[in-house]
């Protein structure tokens, strides 16, 4: 089996806890087999994949041009990486392919792409044309920049244990047995004790709404976060809507039946929890509260933040 089109490669040695190596070494040898060209990119810190998928849309970003397809071996962060790379280029024509080699693999939950690498190349290689999927696009109104999401971005809780486990040597150990979402629970444990309640407001459809107890403020473009949690089984790539889930603060009792319910789905019913299925919303906050995107910290400050709904191409058949 060939393909026409060839791969040009961003690899994150460092996801995964180091095990996209040798993904890398057992992909590469069926790209070979196949006959099929690839350029091949290590990433050297955090930043490169973006800097690397921007230069490759440059070089393409013409209508008569027929780029290579951007395949990512990494985690969400390093797919968050490259996709901005890509949607910092205006009339991008770059085809994102994606083979899930972190510790989460949201977004390939999300999508519908298979954690299993050689399966996940065989999606890829299956594809006769792109895929035009949802992307979250977020506005920051305080810096003044623009960043794009495939996951989620959230304030708060969630925000905290991404905090809490990228800094946690257990998350490193957990990786190399393929056991990375645990990492995500103990740290699940740690944030709720010391994630405090918040003050958010958020407008969307000319009506604004204030919560004075956020707990969880998440704006997601599919189901899942935190390493599989089903956050809003309705959400989709596919929807052309954002979603954003606001849970107040309660106590530890009760967090943890929402918690459990969220994986019936049944959640959303009860009272300190608020649905929204927008195309554009706005939520501010006024205390400095921790903040990820795509499961990358954003520190901890106030946020004003506005966000829409744009696309990008990907290059896979997604799972049944």
């Amino acid at each position: 089996m060939t393909l026409q089109r060839p791969f040009y490669v961003i690899i994150n040695n460092f996801a995964g806890g180091g095990r996209t190596r040798q993904t890398w070494l057992e992909i590469a040898t069926s790209l070979r087999q196949r006959n099929i060209d690839y350029t091949a990119n290590f990433t050297q810190a955090p930043g490169h994949a973006t800097e690397l998928a921007h230069d490759l849309a440059l070089k393409y970003n013409s209508p008569t041009a027929t780029p290579p397809i951007l395949l990512v071996l990494g985690g969400d962060g390093t797919l968050h990486e490259a996709l901005n790379g890509l949607q910092q280029v205006d009339h991008n024509t770059v085809p994102l392919a994606y083979i899930p080699c972190g510790s989460g693999n949201d977004f390939a939950r999300g999508a519908g792409i298979t954690t299993d690498p050689q399966k996940a190349l065989q999606q890829i290689l299956a594809a006769k044309q792109p895929l035009i999927l949802d992307v979250g696009r977020c506005d920051d109104r305080q810096t003044q920049t623009t960043s794009y999401f495939s996951n989620n971005i959230g304030i708060g809780f969630d925000a905290n244990v991404v905090h809490i486990t990228n800094r946690s040597v257990t998350k490193k150990y957990l990786n190399k047995y393929h056991a990375g979402s645990l990492a995500y629970l103990f740290s699940l444990v740690k944030a709720f004790f010391s994630q405090k309640p918040f003050p958010v407001t958020v407008t969307t459809n000319g009506k604004q709404y204030q919560f004075k107890r956020g707990f969880v403020v998440t704006t997601t473009n599919h189901p899942y976060f935190g390493g599989g949690v089903p956050l809003l089984a309705s959400a989709s790539v596919y929807s052309h809507h954002l979603d954003l889930v606001i849970m107040e603060r309660v106590n530890v009792f009760y967090f943890i039946l929402l918690f459990a319910l969220m994986f019936r789905q049944l959640h959303t019913k009860l009272p300190p929890v608020h649905h929204f299925h927008t195309k554009e919303l706005r939520i501010q906050t006024t205390t400095p509260e921790y903040g990820q995107a795509d499961g990358e910290d954003l520190d901890k400050r106030t946020f004003d933040l506005k966000f829409s709904v744009t696309s990008q191409a990907f290059w896979f058949v997604p799972s049944k």
